[in-house]
This record gives C-alpha cells, structure tokens and sequence, in this order.
C-alpha cells in the first residue's frame, strides 16, 4: 500500500515537472518571438519616401535622408536620445551610417543611390525597394549637406578652397554668400553708449527710439568705415511736465574682421537739434541704410518651403514620410546662427526673429489668434502641415526648444531697443 502511494506520487511530480518544463518553454518560445518581432521588422522601405533631392543654401546638389523618420516607424531606439548607443543595435548603426550619392540625370532629376550594409540589415528582417532610382530636385533642402556630385566622363577638380572672409577692414555688412555678419559686439557697444548718455541727462525714466541704422564707406581720410545708428529719447517728468526729447547719434568707427570676429575702433556720441538732423548721413562715402536694424537683401526669401526660417547652415527642419518638413526636437540655436540671419523683403531682423519664435509653437500646432496675431495665424496656415488645435503646450517643449525661445527673445530685444 505504501509502495502504491510512493509510486502515485512520483507519477503527480513527474506530471508537474513536465508541465514545468512546457510552461518554460512556451515562455521562452513567446518571448524570443516578441524579441524578433521587435529587432526583426521584416518590412521593405521605399526610401524614396525618407529622402528629399535638391540644394543646400549655396545652391548646391544636395540630398536628405530622413534617419530619424525610419527609425520612428520602425519603432527603433534612436541614437540621439540619451542612453541610446547606436553600437549596440546593429540595424539602428546601418542606417545610421549609410550614404547617399547622386548623378544629375537632366535640370530636374537626379539619380539617387544608396550605400549601407545591407546584410546587416537583412538579418534583421530589413530591405529596401531599391538602392538606386530617379527622383525629382524639389529646390531648397533644409538640413541637408551638399552631396559630391560626379562629372560624367571627367574627374572634379581639386580647388584649394580660399577663407570665405578674410581678414581686414569690411567694405560690406554681408559675407560672400549674403548673409549679414556677425554684428553683435558692435550693436552692444551702441547700446551701451545710448543707455550712458540718456541716463547721463535724464536718469532712469527715459524712453528711446532707434530712426536709423547706416554703414558707410569711406573711400580715404581718417576713417575706414562707420556705422551709425539714430535715437530719439524722451524724458516723461512724474509730475505732469511737458516731455523732454533728444536726438543722437552712436558711430563706430572702423569695423575689422580678425582672426574670425568683428572688432572696431573708436565709438562717438553726437546729439543735435532735430530728428531730421540726426538722420542726416555723412558725405564723402559710399552709405547703405540697414532696413529694422539688420541687412537687406533684395530678392531673397527668409523661410524655406514650408514656412520655416533659414537659419544659414543649420538644419531647422527635417522630411517626414508624409512630405512635411517637421523637427519636434528643433535643434539647439547659437548667437552665431542667429546674427548669421538676414533681412528680406517685407521683413527687418528682427521680425524674422519673431517668425522663428512663433515657428516653435506652431511645429505643436499651436492656435494663434486671430486678431492678436493675425500675421502668423495666415502665415502658417498657409501651409498644409500646419493644423491650429491648442493653444496650451505646458509641459511639451523640450529644453532645447525653451532655450531657443529665451535667445531669439533677447536677440529681437537687442536689436529693437
């Protein structure tokens, strides 16, 4: 009786082990299967749908390819997030790394191909539609890098590239590619020559008004070149008296680039009787008004296809598959990209600036009023990716998009006061 029971036993253990033992296994078998499904997509990419043909800002063969777009509908870890290391995903390290070159076809069409490691990529459950096809110059390629470009039959030449901006004295307020410089020692040291002298005669309770900005070059005599800008201020008395205005001017004298910055001479004050006099230009050079405090460029456009203000060699915006031109991360702004800007047609500096400002809301598809701000409530709905929905995006913008907001803010203030 007792050797039964040992053996009815041993039958139950042996029974609970196997189930067990399957249950492990099932276990295993689910988990290396959701582990393939996640690392092994087994999806074909149409590339053409991450990639964008045309030219950089110096007109140049250029050509993107939307990385962080596939990896998103892949739902693979991105390597520009923190904690993500590309190294320890294979496939997120083939396309990371791969290259695209192009062979114009004719003015409108381009031959696109692609080089990556696609054995890599393959084990991985990952192809593409095809690595070579034709696709069409859709004009300005913002964020992208200029693409080499083969001479059919020829070699390029090898040219020496010479410094885009020597050192010297600037006969000009634009660089080579005509782009405004760089500009804000010496706007700063304008300002601080205005606040001495108003504070100077009226104390802390002034108000000024920039009427003027101007660069002049002198063709001989003592100065190299001068910039100048024009203030009016007014002194409000607490008790009701009549308010006290007075016109000046700030000159810098002898703009020079060296060693890469802008640095300047000597730095005058000069106040007179009217606004009229104030405004009146030197004779004896060659004078440009400065429209708002920037540069204008005549025939230029400040904003790429899709609304969004050129920054001169920063990427602003990327291609998603749906063909919209949108960075919800928006890449980190320096002072350098920002004064690297240039007025337009219909728009000073500092409105750009306002635009840039307002294009951070808008990629969140904020709702602009449309009384209070009616001038980007129909500039971005003019554009088909922009939808208005809320107003509130507490708690959205990431670090990056709050600290470009702070500096264009005080960039637009600087140039304005």
């Amino acid at each position: 009786m007792k050797t039964a029971n040992n053996s009815e036993q041993k039958n139950r253990f042996g029974m609970r082990l196997a189930w067990i033992l399957s249950g492990i296994v099932l276990g295993a078998s689910v988990l290396l299967a959701v582990l393939f499904a996640i690392r092994g997509h087994r999806t074909v990419i149409d590339l053409e749908n991450y990639v964008n043909v045309g030219t950089d800002a110096g007109g140049n063969p250029a050509v993107l390819l939307d990385v962080d777009a596939i990896l998103n509908d892949l739902r693979l870890p991105n390597p520009n997030r923190p904690g993500v290391n590309a190294a320890d995903y294979p496939e997120v390290y083939a396309l990371c790394t791969a290259k695209m070159h192009l062979v114009p076809i004719d003015a409108e069409h381009m031959r696109v191909t692609i080089e990556a490691d696609t054995e890599t990529l393959a084990r991985y459950g990952i192809s593409f539609a095809a690595t070579t096809w034709e696709q069409q110059v859709k004009g300005f390629v913002a964020g992208a890098t200029p693409t080499p470009v083969p001479l059919p039959q020829t070699e390029a030449p090898q040219v020496t590239p010479e410094p885009a901006e020597p050192d010297g004295y600037l006969t000009s307020l634009l660089d080579a590619d005509g782009n405004g410089i760089n500009l804000r020692s010496v706007c700063e040291a304008v300002h601080n020559e205005r606040d001495l002298l108003c504070k100077e005669i009226f104390g802390n309770n002034y108000d000024t008004t920039k009427t003027q900005v101007a660069f002049i070059v002198y063709t001989g005599g003592r100065h190299n070149n001068l910039y100048r800008a024009s203030y009016t201020a007014t002194f409000r008395p607490e008790d009701g008296a009549e308010p006290v205005t007075i016109w000046f001017t700030v000159d810098v004298y002898d703009l020079v680039r060296t060693e890469g910055r802008i640095r300047y001479g000597s730095v005058d004050v000069s106040m007179y009787d009217s606004e009229e006099e104030s405004k009146r230009l030197p004779g004896g050079g060659t004078a440009t008004k400065l429209w708002g405090g920037g540069v204008r460029v005549n025939g230029k456009n400040g904003f790429d296809l899709n609304g969004f203000v050129r920054f001169p060699g920063c990427p602003t915006s990327y291609r998603l598959p749906n063909g919209v031109y949108w960075s919800p991360t928006y890449d980190l702004l320096d002072e350098d990209m920002i004064w690297a800007l240039t007025a337009v047609d219909g728009h000073s500096l500092a409105n750009l600036l306002r635009y840039a400002r307002k294009e951070i809301y808008a990629r969140y598809y904020a709702a602009f009023d449309p009384k209070t701000e009616r001038e980007f409530n129909e500039h971005f709905r003019s554009y088909a990716w922009y939808e208005p929905r809320d107003p509130d995006l507490t708690g959205r913008m990431t670090e990056a998009e709050k600290s470009n907001i702070r500096l264009l803010r005080e960039i637009q203030s600087l140039i304005e006061k």
